[in-house]
């Protein structure tokens, strides 16, 4: 199968910590950090992975936090891919957070998928005293209501919803529920969204670019999980990082053809 690969920036923040990137890494300064989106096109499919999202009180909250910020709606910014909301068949949720999942309802025709783990941990976690909420602060409240109402599927594990497209488990990583997507295209060779499983190159090229692990820092999983995880992830596309793509880091604008909106938001060509 032939598919078209995408990265598309809908935000950013201007100065994010380091300390919330990489674990136990106090005095590593800040980052520009986006916020993005996949798209995969063939001839006859259109699918996301994740959705992002759009809310001017979190927009207002971000700014506060860490400066400069630009957002626009995914819905806008897939326009500037040619993309409509009704043309998406499929979206792949890669977790359960507001920024990954926060725009489902923008495309009530889409088949949704995420791990069975993911829901159910969400919703055991809800329940619990106000006490864990560390655990549900940065999920999207409404989404097992939402899937309930819609086209969806709870995926156990390993599956492949497409020709190429394969969800893969990542279980007590970034969220205990957590699942990258592998995308095998004929012509390019197999690359992998890894959601927050990896925010930065730097987690896996080492923040001085020696090859050492920097364990993702915002996780409801552990650090031990994280690397056998990251290492077998590697080992799926040959050790070569650039394979792996993340949506928080902006040196993606730089390792593969991008342009650049008025707005300053980005688009990434990994294959097309």
């Amino acid at each position: 199968m032939n598919w078209s690969i995408q990265i598309l920036e809908y935000g950013y923040v201007d100065r994010f910590p380091a300390s919330n990137l990489f674990a136990a890494q106090p005095n590593e300064g800040h980052r520009r950090m986006p916020y993005c989106f996949g798209l995969l096109r063939s001839p006859d499919r259109c699918i996301l992975v994740d959705t992002g999202f759009a809310d001017e009180v979190t927009y207002e909250r971000l700014t506060d936090k860490y400066g400069e910020t630009r957002w626009a709606h995914p819905v806008d910014v897939l326009a500037r891919a040619g993309v409509t909301p009704g043309q998406v068949d499929t979206i792949l949720l890669t977790h359960n957070h507001f920024d990954h999942a926060g725009c489902v309802d923008a495309f009530p025709g889409a088949h949704v998928y995420i791990q069975r783990r993911e829901i159910e941990s969400y919703v055991a976690a809800a329940k619990r005293p106000g006490r864990f909420e560390f655990l549900t602060r940065s999920c999207q409240a409404d989404l097992p209501e939402h899937l309930a109402r819609r086209a969806a599927t709870l995926v156990d594990g390993f599956a492949e919803v497409a020709p190429g497209v394969e969800l893969r488990p990542a279980h007590d990583t970034h969220t205990a529920g957590s699942q990258v997507v592998a995308v095998t295209d004929d012509r390019t060779g197999t690359w992998v969204f890894a959601g927050d499983n990896v925010y930065s190159y730097e987690n896996l090229e080492g923040l001085s670019g020696d090859g050492v692990y920097a364990p993702i820092a915002m996780t409801t999983g552990s650090a031990a999980t994280w690397l056998t995880f990251a290492d077998e992830m590697l080992a799926s596309v040959g050790h070569d990082t650039r394979r792996v793509l993340p949506f928080h880091e902006a040196a993606v604008w730089d390792r593969f053809p991008s342009t650049v909106s008025d707005d300053g938001l980005h688009v990434a060509t990994i294959s097309s």
